[in-house]
């Protein structure tokens, strides 16, 4: 039941986490891991190429863990969830691109306005209990997931812990933050659009190289507690390099419908000129 004050409950959760982790089975860490970095480069470099797809994905899964969180891990609510927020966000790009932008950045504010409370919160760390075995024993797939399951239920606890605790003030600069970027995204799609994938695509790839990395037993995260403003600042250099890339990339694509169809009608006049000179 003992967290570090000076580290924090979720820092010292996640060192915890990688060194249970170094003993799951290998195709726990290796599989996610993989698909992790291949969809978080796509989306980083190229998610607008297939936005509709991707933002159908991405909402069934928004969808999804929301109802699982607000309505006690209810599995039917939350797959009928999954499964309408999905049809939403492919009909609706344009309402969901702002959406998905109000919601990333609502997370990077509340994580950077709550971070007192996160730092305060105590928990149970999933290292110190006797079921996991003792030494080098490795972990089946299924004891893996549950352990996997025990962590997200933690870190899930301390976020909410962390927001009771928040001021009117605190959750006054947070709606403003994200009402400003929703704002954004509705009046500039295609910039948000960018954003939106530069950032997810960003953060993908971070988690699926921590899992690799841990796997290799390089320890990922005490590195980055060691200088966790360099890495702060690569993970925004990727997010500014994928914005700016995506949003000249497939600007160009979304203006030549527009070109075809003005140029139909000069066409179709000229077709009929020349079909009364015959």
């Amino acid at each position: 039941m003992r967290a570090d004050v000076g580290n924090g409950f979720m820092v010292e959760t996640l060192k915890s986490f990688e060194e249970v982790a170094g003993r799951f089975d290998p195709l726990v860490l290796i599989v996610p891991g993989l698909v992790m970095v291949a969809l978080g480069l796509f989306v980083w470099l190229g998610g607008l190429g297939l936005r509709r797809a991707l933002f159908a994905v991405i909402g069934a899964v928004v969808g999804g863990v929301t109802a699982l969180l607000v309505l006690d891990q209810n599995s039917i609510i939350a797959g009928a969830s999954a499964a309408v927020a999905a049809c939403v966000a492919a009909v609706f790009q344009r309402l969901f691109t702002a959406l998905l932008l109000g919601l990333l950045s609502l997370g990077i504010t509340f994580l950077i306005v709550a971070r007192p409370g996160l730092l305060e919160y105590r928990g149970t760390l999933i290292a110190n209990q006797k079921d996991l075995g003792h030494g080098d024993q490795r972990l089946a797939v299924q004891d893996s997931l549950s352990v996997i399951r025990s962590y997200s239920l933690d870190l899930v606890d301390s976020v909410r812990y962390a927001a009771g605790k928040l001021l009117p003030i605190h959750w006054a600069i947070v709606a403003a933050v994200a009402a400003g970027l929703l704002t954004l995204g509705v009046l500039f799609r295609h910039l948000a659009g960018a954003m939106s994938c530069a950032i997810l695509g960003a953060a993908l790839t971070f988690a699926g190289l921590i899992l690799l990395l841990i796997f290799k037993g390089s320890s990922p995260i005490r590195r980055m507690e060691t200088a966790p403003l360099f890495y702060g600042a690569v993970f925004a250099g990727m997010a500014a390099f994928g914005t700016v890339e995506q949003f000249l990339l497939y600007r160009g694509t979304a203006e030549k419908p527009k070109a075809k169809a003005g140029k139909s009608k000069p066409d179709s006049g000229e077709s009929k000129h020349s079909w009364r000179n015959r």
